[in-house]
């Protein structure tokens, strides 16, 4: 069981007992962790904010879509034209982003995903991460 308590200037007390029984304390940077997580949160906000934007504007939509139709005038006839391509609607595609965790980083990520059985005391004050 790992614990990490907060501290000034980007970073954190971590200590506890691995999976072998050794228990140990080090301070690890949460720079680049808080930087990871923060705009994460962002990302989920903005996509809260904007489904909630989206129900709010709906009737209006639905009135304007309404009021638009009642102005429309009747289809063009098919047989006066052929159709050589249909219309393609999409978003563009956009590469991951990826970004590799430094060392602090990946041990408050395994701890914060309960993942502490990859951790192992190598000393006192030293964390070192197993691989899977």
């Amino acid at each position: 069981m790992f614990t990490v308590q907060t501290m000034l200037g980007g970073t954190a007390l971590v200590f506890g007992i691995d999976i072998t029984g050794k228990s140990g304390q080090t301070v690890v940077s949460t720079v680049q962790w808080d930087e990871l997580t923060g705009r994460d949160n962002f990302s989920k906000a903005t996509a809260d904010y904007d489904a909630a934007v989206e129900k709010f504007f709906a009737p209006l939509e639905k009135a304007a879509k309404k009021a638009k139709k009642a102005f429309e005038r009747p289809s063009q006839d098919p047989a006066e034209y052929i159709v050589l391509k249909e219309a393609v609607k999409g978003r563009e595609s956009q590469p991951a982003e990826v970004v590799a965790l430094n060392r602090d980083s990946i041990i408050l990520r395994l701890i914060e995903e309960g993942q502490t059985d990859r951790l192992v005391w190598v000393d006192e004050s030293t964390l070192g991460v197993l691989a899977s």
